[in-house]
């Protein structure tokens, strides 16, 4: 069997031998080599396959895996792929159950053999015989494991028969033909190497610009090696056997012939010049003509070496031409000082930019020595020393800044650069340009502020225009936590918190597109994840055509900025006791719930709603325990309430709670916010705890609906007050509507406020006096009560006008104003016999009073008038014994020290105590008219009238009775002790002529009145 394996061997390595006749004959033709190449291998593996080797039926074997491995190795994809198609589509055709596996040998050997090529031509493998040898046994050992795929027991019998007698045979086979088509190639490249070689030396002689002939002594021309096709009479063989006179006129050829015949008679090497007339015009050459060694027989011969030298006689020319624009140019280089000098430093050249830069002229330079001119004596003799260095080696001398003086002894810091220029082997000069560096260093004075800047206090990021951060500063780590490493190369996008959508982000871009510049706040997150506000700045940098090449982003934290924004939004719209909206606030909520109310229809309301007797709270308790209450209503009113509603705090004791969307029927809107203000008065009737004190507190609330823009704010705030106000009239812990004829009232009120103050401006007020009179009916006094006579209304009753001056505090004026005229008419009294005894009664404000200077004021109008103290008495209430008792008792002491007498007005009605009562410097008690009025009807009235009488007499004081009207009851009240008297029994109050006729009258006829 091996000898069988080794005659199909042998075979297939003979007819591979016409690969290589192919390959050589086609090697000019590499495409068409490929094709043949590829048909070759292709119809030498089916040769082998008309002659297998068979052992059973169906089963060949051949040594085709030898031939197909090599294809794909030494011929390459083309060649592989041609035969192993040739191959496979004819173990194929022949069939029988290794068909299959005959194909897959085929593939599998085209596959190996492709693998090996594309190895060895990245050089990764060699082609050894070795190596080729291994190749050859993994080629087979595959083909081996094929056969195991052939059907049954078959498999197992091939290769028990065929595996070691195939790797004994093909492995060695493949080295075989490989190491013959290695040969082959070497072969193909060698014979390519000649050919390139021979190429290259014709091409070299060819590329020769030189003429290059060998001519006798005749000039005739023995040979040409060269020619540049300059001379006239053609290319290259045609001059064969021709003579220079033959080629060339006689004036050139004459000449060249006398130097080509003294070469040959000296036999020597001589070089000359001659021009040559040529298709391009008159050339010059220069020539080398070399005598020959003469062989025997032969005529002497020289080789002639013309080069054309035409250019560098023109370069050399154009040279000197170049040297004289060279130093105009350099004349009027601007930016560069050029300087010129030998080498022991005298100035030779002196451009215009030196003039410019040291002060001097090109006349004053040229001639002095440059270092004694320009450079400091501290580095004149390190430059001179550096100069020496340069003689002998140009690159000694480095490029440095150096500080030079000009002219007038300034400094001129520049760059300096120095060059020497040779001439035939010697320095012939040197050259030193310098350039200004003042501009570069307010240059890098700019930059170093410019980066200081950008290690400022704001954060800093710089990115390129793909969003690529490049830099950033040390306030943007600090800022954000990120250090630079970690930021750098990233996109922005990292720093995101989440908290914007795309539209936000989409807006900025756009922004930036259009106008170069983003500035607002951002929300991003730090390192450590927290997120924080940022006022950001970004700007867009554009080359000098527009396209943008960076982005740059300032920014600072501003969380401390929006906290104190929050923290003054908080003080300025909110309460800081309770934390509800303030009025502020409230006004805005209101505006917007209007114009809500006007689109929708639907009613709101306001509750105003004020703490009963918060004062008495804060006056027995303490502002401590007032505001803890202030603060626990608050709470209390928020839980009454639906989140959409809006409580408030307008100050002190006031609250406001606006209702929204309430029905848009306005009755059964008013259902609904009184159910509110129901619950919201049963909430803050519940008991407190204030530090430890168990507190009970009521409120009065004031409710007006609204609806739409038909009432402006200020207007609904004054409704819901004056209904607040109705409800604390109406007994207080009540609620009420607002009633528009209470707002009639009120505007009436404000226009009677008014004329009050006209009154007192226009002297629209007068005294009318009452007498007081004894129990004989004389007349002892009278009591000044204040009229207005208005021009409009008429006689205004005190009843109208004094309880709104009262509430107003324009009793203050009216009180001074009544005091100073009743002390001008004691004044006119005590200029009459008649009225000189008369005492004058004038009631006093309880706010009058309680003036801190009034007890003063009294007495410098007391001297101001000279009125006599002692005929004045200060009629006070009761009411003033409420607050500050000590301070009355005072004011009341410092009068009485002067004469000033004071009577207790209206005593019974209020909440005198007796201790106070006591205590106080009174002279009179008077038993006020609602006593005396049912004095004879009423035993209750009886009864009081007469204890007064006794408590007076029992504390030393007088007493009198006010609105006796009738004689019993002037009879009664003599029964019981009382002995004063005033009312219309008597006399109604009466003008200041009336009264004084009223008297004279009386003392006429002798009788009481």
């Amino acid at each position: 069997m091996l000898l069988e394996l080794a005659k199909g061997v042998a075979l297939l390595l003979a007819l591979s031998q016409l690969y290589s006749y192919s390959v050589r004959a086609l090697r000019q033709h590499p495409w068409l080599s490929q094709g043949v190449g590829g048909l070759l291998f292709g119809g030498i593996c089916v040769v082998g396959m008309m002659m297998p080797l068979q052992i059973v039926s169906g089963v060949i074997f051949d040594a085709r895996s030898v031939v197909l491995s090599m294809a794909s190795l030494f011929g390459g994809p083309w060649v592989g792929t041609l035969a192993a198609s040739i191959a496979a589509v004819y173990r194929w055709y022949l069939g029988g159950v290794g068909a299959t596996v005959g194909v897959a040998v085929v593939l599998a050997c085209y596959g190996l053999g492709l693998a090996y090529y594309v190895l060895h031509q990245r050089g990764w493998m060699g082609l050894g015989w070795w190596q080729l040898l291994l190749f050859g046994l993994l080629v087979h050992c595959v083909e081996i494991y094929l056969f195991t795929w052939l059907p049954g027991d078959l498999g197992a019998a091939v290769l028990q028969a065929l595996a070691l007698p195939m790797l004994l045979v093909f492995s060695p086979a493949t080295l075989l033909m490989g190491l013959i088509l290695q040969d082959v190639r070497a072969r193909l490249q060698t014979e390519a190497a000649l050919g390139s070689q021979e190429e290259r030396l014709r091409a070299t002689i060819g590329a020769i610009p030189d003429l290059l002939y060998v001519l006798d002594e005749h000039g005739t021309f023995v040979e040409v090696l060269s020619d540049a096709a300059l001379l006239r009479g053609g290319r290259g063989q045609n001059l064969l056997g021709k003579r220079l006179h033959d080629v060339l006129p006689p004036e050139d050829a004459e000449p060249l012939l006398v130097h080509l015949q003294r070469t040959l008679a000296l036999q020597t090497t001589q070089t000359f010049v001659f021009d040559l007339q040529s298709k391009q015009g008159v050339r010059r050459f220069e020539g080398r003509a070399h005598a020959l060694k003469q062989a025997p027989g032969q005529p002497r011969t020289l080789v002639l070496l013309a080069r054309d030298v035409t250019e560098r006689s023109e370069a050399e020319a154009a040279l000197q031409a170049s040297e004289k624009r060279f130093r105009s140019l350099l004349q009027n280089v601007g930016a560069v000082a050029v300087q010129g000098y030998t080498p022991d430093g005298t100035i030779t050249y002196w451009n215009a930019a030196s003039e410019r830069l040291y002060g001097y002229t090109a006349e004053e330079a040229v001639g002095r020595n440059l270092f004694m001119l320009v450079v400091p004596h501290t580095l004149r003799n390190a430059l001179q020393e550096v100069l020496l260095e340069m003689q002998t080696s140009p690159d000694a001398f480095v490029s440095q800044e150096l500080t030079l003086v000009h002219k007038n002894g300034q400094e001129v810091p520049v760059y300096c650069s120095h060059t020497a220029v040779y001439a035939h082997g010697a320095v012939a000069e040197f050259f030193r340009f310098d350039m200004d560096l003042a501009e570069r260093r307010r240059t890098e004075a700019e930059l170093r502020v410019a980066a200081t800047a950008f290690e400022a206090q704001e954060g800093m990021m710089v990115t390129n225009a793909r969003r690529e951060i490049l830099r950033v500063n040390q306030a943007f780590t600090r800022i954000s936590g990120y250090e630079d490493h970690e930021v750098i190369g990233q996109n922005p996008s990292m720093f995101s918190s989440g908290w914007h959508d795309n539209a936000f982000y989409a807006e900025m871009n756009q922004t930036l597109e259009q106008q170069g510049h983003w500035e607002g706040e951002i929300w991003n997150r730090r390192k450590n994840g927290d997120i924080y506000p940022q006022q950001m700045h970004i700007s867009s940098v554009s080359d000098d055509d527009g396209r943008v090449t960076h982005y740059v982003a300032t920014l600072i934290d501003i969380t401390q900025r929006k906290a104190a924004e929050d923290q003054i939004r908080q003080l300025a719209f909110y309460d800081p006791l309770t934390g509800l909206p303030n009025r502020r606030m409230l006004m805005d909520r209101l505006q917007h719930a209007l114009a809500g109310s006007a689109r929708s229809g639907a009613c709101g309301a306001l509750l105003f709603i004020d703490l009963d007797h918060f004062k008495t709270l804060n006056d027995t308790l303490g502002h401590d325990k007032g505001d803890l209450l202030l603060q626990q209503v608050a709470h209390r009113l928020m839980d009454a309430v639906r989140e959409e509603d809006t409580v408030a705090r307008l100050g002190g004791d006031e609250y406001v709670v606006m209702l929204e969307g309430l029905d848009a029927q306005r009755t059964v809107a008013a259902g609904q916010a009184t159910q509110v203000g129901e619950k919201i008065i049963a909430a803050l009737n519940a008991p407190y705890r204030l530090a430890g004190h168990e507190y009970h507190s009521t409120p009065s609330i004031g409710l007006t609906l609204f609806s739409g823009h038909e009432v402006v704010l200020d207007e609904l705030l004054k409704q819901a007050d004056l209904a607040m106000y109705q409800a604390k009239n109406a007994g207080r812990n009540a609620l009420r509507f607002y009633d528009p004829l209470m707002q009639a009232a009120v505007t009436q009120r404000a226009e009677l406020e008014a004329d009050i103050r006209q009154g007192l401006l226009f002297g629209q007020y007068e005294l009318h006096y009452q007498p007081q009179v004894d129990a004989q009916g004389r007349v002892q006094g009278a009591e000044a009560l204040l009229r207005w006579k208005h021009p409009v209304r008429g006689m205004v009753s005190p009843a109208s006008f004094i309880p709104v001056a009262e509430e107003t505090g324009q009793i203050v004026l009216l009180g001074s104003w009544v005091l100073e005229t009743a002390c001008a008419q004691l004044v006119a009294w005590a200029q009459d016999p008649a009225t000189e005894h008369l005492t004058l009664a004038v009631n006093v404000s309880s706010r009058q009073f309680r003036q801190q200077d009034f007890a003063d004021h009294m007495l410098a109008m007391l001297d101001y008038t000279g009125a006599n103290p002692r005929r004045l008495k200060l009629e006070l209430t009761e009411s003033l014994l409420v607050d500050n008792v000590e301070d009355v008792i005072a004011k009341m002491t410092a009068l009485r020290a002067r004469g000033v007498g004071f009577s207790l007005d209206d005593f019974g009605t209020g909440y005198s105590s007796l201790s106070y009562l006591k205590r106080l410097p009174l002279d009179q008690l008077k038993i006020d008219q609602s006593f005396v009025r049912d004095v004879l009807s009423d035993p209750n009235d009886a009864a009081i009238a007469r204890t007064i009488v006794a408590l007076g007499h029992s504390l030393g004081l007088a007493v009198i009775a006010e609105g006796v009207e009738t004689a019993q009851q002037r009879d009664f009240l003599l029964a019981s002790g009382c002995r004063a008297y005033q009312g219309y029994f008597f006399s109604r109050p009466l003008a200041a002529g009336a009264f004084a006729a009223y008297l004279y009258a009386q003392q006429s006829q002798g009788e009481p009145a």
